[in-house]
């Protein structure tokens, strides 16, 4: 692995980017700063979502169990969300607001999204 994070969305990710489910594997990374170690960032409490350094924010979750981390040396749109486990429960290879809305809803971290009829 280099020293960015690979993420990637459904079938299309790149070969060997963790998938849901998978450990998440730790590596250098840059939250705007020095390089610190990914699982060091990732050893607070709650949910963490690795966005890559051009990806579109996140949903509002008002959470305070979820933390946001711009990763600045990982190019890409991508997001990845991290549970506590330190498992990946959900990524996407560019902006998913109802994906990432949905699975935050379904581990209590945002209000379930209302449905259309």
């Amino acid at each position: 692995m280099t020293g960015t994070v690979p993420v990637g969305g459904g079938d299309t990710a790149p070969a060997g980017a963790p998938r849901p489910g998978d450990r998440l594997p730790d590596a250098a990374v840059s939250v705007g700063g020095p390089a610190q170690r990914l699982h060091g960032l990732l050893a607070r409490p709650g949910v963490h979502l690795l966005l890559q350094r051009d990806a579109a924010p996140p949903p509002d979750t008002a959470d305070p169990r979820v933390t946001v981390l711009r990763l600045s040396n990982s190019p890409g749109r991508g997001l990845v969300a991290v549970r506590p486990d330190g498992h990946v429960g959900f990524r996407c290879g560019a902006a998913d607001p109802a994906g990432l809305t949905g699975w935050l809803s379904l581990i209590g971290a945002a209000p379930f999204p209302p449905v259309r009829p």
